[in-house]
């Protein structure tokens, strides 16, 4: 009598274990492995940790990229990504165009730091 009074109980959390399961199976083959990723966690730093979750990472990759195909990686990235040059970004927003830009603004612009002078390039120009 006791067996069957803890029977549904038994059969409750082995449900709920294999539904744990299958959700974590499932978020595990979401997530995809690139060898640009591997080279950011390369990055980050040489822990015991690292070392381990850069091994895991190289056994769902496939392989572990090279030390070169990292660099070469980086490279691609820095170059890739353009550099904001207000005098430029004035001329591309007037070419073509009827907007100018009065000099007031184009002097209170040159007193802004870069990152703030593309924030409003992008609300402006967009």
């Amino acid at each position: 009598m006791k067996l069957l009074t803890h029977t549904s109980t038994l059969l409750a959390g082995l449900f709920a274990l294999s539904l744990l399961n299958i959700s974590t199976a499932q978020a595990a083959a979401q997530h995809s492995y690139s060898n640009s990723g591997y080279c950011q966690l390369v990055a980050k730093g040489t822990s015991q940790y690292q070392r381990n979750l850069l091994a895991a990472y190289a056994g769902k990759l496939g392989y572990a990229p090279s030390q070169l195909e990292c660099r070469n990686l980086q490279q691609q990235r820095t170059t890739a990504t353009p550099v904001f040059e207000l005098g430029s970004a004035i001329k591309q927003f007037e070419q073509g165009s009827v907007r100018k830009l009065p000099n007031a603004t184009v002097e209170k612009l040159k007193e802004l730091d870069k990152n703030r002078q593309q924030q409003w390039f992008n609300q402006v120009a967009g």
